[in-house]
């Protein structure tokens, strides 16, 4: 495997290690983004303010959900990239048996 091969499998290690750390933190933010939802003194009001409040971390969820999907698929990227080196690898090394 050329250095500059596995420089960039590291890249792609970093790149989803760190999809998944900041989706992990972004998670952890969920307290701020999501404070109790306190009474506006009519039902109408309360209801609405509720749903726009579901609706806010509905979409915190959603984005930090989408940051593990980008980890996974950058992950994935990295292990194919990997098995595609050793199988041409493999393919080269088998065609050079008994040319030694």
């Amino acid at each position: 495997m050329s250095a500059d091969f596995k420089a960039v499998l590291s890249d792609l290690t970093s790149m989803a290690t760190t999809f998944h750390d900041q989706a992990t933190d972004y998670r952890k933010l969920q307290p701020q983004v999501s404070p109790p939802v306190v009474s506006g003194g009519d039902a109408g009001l309360d209801d609405a303010i509720k749903e726009v409040a579901h609706l806010i971390l509905g979409l915190h969820i959603g984005f930090a959900d989408r940051l593990d999907d980008h980890g996974d698929k950058v992950a994935y990227a990295r292990d194919s990239f990997h098995r595609h080196d050793v199988d041409v690898h493999g393919v080269f090394e088998d065609l050079m048996v008994g040319d030694g």
